[in-house]
């Protein structure tokens, strides 16, 4: 039979568990404790976007820096070429020049033009009037007047001078011919800069190229790089998720030699802990009520131990009595009596719990079961009462079926009580229960007895609680003397619940015959 209210324990014995373990931040008594639930980002993730990003500004800063030294080795060398060639046409043209040997001079200008790299060639005068000239040349005032006025610079750049060429660039390098410190004309060279252009274009796109493969292959790595080295810390958020959802038995797979192995068998250990304690916990509830191991949870929570002692509370508490144990006994086989019991008790259990109720113990053939303790209830009283009424209409029904089926009914007397009772831990250190004591309990245990089979008795002063007598149908039942008791005690014969609780019961009982799952009202 499924414990009653076992989920609001499990609930109070995760929350110890975890507080004793400084998974979960400390809160107040009674505080719920809820996880603080935030977007979360993969941590694979994050080492993918810092390796992208890290990787990513190294190609591009170094493509940048190849390109740029790329793009100025190729300039130094288109300078050296031009300018080694624009010397050695100065060494040629000096002594035709002089000599006016115009033949000559273009013999010379038309063997530079064959070279393909050289789009034009020309030779002026010391006055800067053209000799010889072919191919694209520049305008001559803008080059040579620079050159004569004092400009250092050889090299010239001009657009293309052919028609439908205007956007293609042209460089020139001029050098005056020279005689004993005497400038006697000029030479000039041109040369297409759009291959230096193009060389710049084939190494920005060579290097583009080199970068965007580095990059996808970076992403796929990192990627891969990044699940591999955090799928440790998730197989570690996964068992923490298993763990406070109370799947204990959830292992880590692991063979790692390094600090993460070290902490995974670390979590495994501390699940294969709260295993334990849950199962010993699984015993601990079937032994006492889910109020009272509440109760000592909370003082577990409080880091404080358990004492002996108690306090005056008012509550009530009900004894249910089998009848006729004693001969019940001695027709049965031991086995037969303990399931006939198990089966009543079970039943009767569910009830209680229905009832807001827990019970405290169970001798032999009797339940004692108490309402308003460890828990204070303004009404407990009532939930005697109609407890009460429950258990007899519930063990009727039962009493039916087992008719029916062709096994032994049992009967049950029912004795009740409310007053001030001492409530807290008894017995000694090494061995105590919670439980309840005083005058008012032992009453409830005198009046079990004072009623007929399949009655509930209660006494007069209980009945006078307020609001009860509206609520309740009761029979007067005389005064009795009481083992301990001066006085006889007037005594009611409960006799129904009025309505509306009546219909919820009801519903109830047919819940527990039918082994459906128990409501609390």
């Amino acid at each position: 039979m499924k414990q009653p209210n076992r989920p609001q324990f499990k609930q109070f014995a995760e929350t110890v568990r975890m507080d004793d373990l400084s998974l979960s931040e400390p809160a107040g008594a009674g505080e719920p404790r809820t996880p603080r639930l935030s977007p979360r980002v993969p941590i694979a993730l994050k080492l993918a976007l810092a390796f992208i990003v890290l990787i990513a500004s190294g190609m591009i800063t170094l493509g940048f820096l190849a390109g740029k030294s790329q793009t100025e080795l190729l300039e130094a060398q288109m300078d050296k070429f031009g300018s080694t060639l624009i010397q050695q046409m100065a060494e040629q043209s000096r002594e035709p020049q002089l000599a006016g040997d115009l033949l000559n001079l273009e013999l010379i200008v038309n063997n530079l033009i064959q070279d393909s790299n050289i789009e034009g060639a020309a030779i002026f005068s010391e006055e800067r009037l053209p000799m010889v000239q072919t191919g694209a040349i520049p305008p001559v005032g803008s080059v040579l007047a620079a050159h004569s006025n004092g400009s250092t610079s050889t090299k010239f750049r001009f657009p293309a001078i052919e028609p439908g060429l205007e956007d293609r660039r042209l460089i020139a390098y001029v050098s005056p011919v020279v005689f004993r410190d005497i400038t006697v004309g000029y030479v000039l060279l041109s040369f297409d800069y759009s291959l230096i252009r193009k060389a710049k274009q084939e190494t920005v796109a060579t290097v583009a190229t080199t970068i965007a493969l580095m990059l996808l292959l970076t992403i796929v790595v990192s990627i891969y790089l990044g699940r591999r080295f955090t799928r440790p810390i998730r197989d570690l958020v996964m068992a923490c998720e298993a763990y406070s959802k109370g799947r204990f038995d959830y292992r880590i797979q692991t063979t790692r030699k390094d600090e993460m192995g070290v902490l995974m068998d670390s979590l495994n250990n501390m699940g294969e802990g709260l295993q334990r304690m849950e199962k010993v916990e699984q015993v601990f509830s079937c032994y006492v009520s889910p109020q009272v191991a509440k109760r000592a949870i909370a003082v577990l929570n409080a880091r404080q131990s358990l004492q002996l002692g108690g306090q005056h509370v008012e509550a009530s508490v009900l004894f249910a009595d089998i009848v006729g144990f004693t001969s019940l006994s001695e027709n049965l086989a031991p086995q037969e009596v303990s399931t006939l019991l198990n089966h009543y008790f079970s039943n009767i259990a569910r009830a209680v719990h229905f009832c807001h109720g827990h019970i405290d113990k169970y001798m032999g053939d009797c339940a004692m079961i108490v309402f308003g303790v460890p828990e204070a209830d303004e009404a407990h009283s009532y939930n005697a009462l109609a407890c009460a009424w429950m258990i007899l209409e519930l063990v009727r029904q039962m009493n039916i079926q087992q008719t029916a089926d062709r096994q032994m009914p049992v009967e049950f007397r029912i004795g009740i009580n409310s007053g001030t009772m001492l409530a807290g831990n008894m017995g000694s250190t090494e061995r105590m229960e919670y439980t309840v004591v005083g005058d008012a309990v032992n009453l409830a245990s005198r009046l079990s007895h004072a009623g007929e089979p399949g009655q509930a008795i209660l006494t007069e002063e209980m009945l006078g609680r307020a609001g009860l007598r509206q609520r309740v149908d009761t029979v007067h039942h005389g005064k009795i003397k009481l083992r301990g008791k001066r006085e006889p005690v007037s005594i009611f014969h409960l006799v129904d619940v009025r309505d509306p609780f009546r219909a919820r019961m009801l519903e109830e009982i047919r819940c527990i015959l039918e082994r459906k799952e128990t409501h609390v009202a």
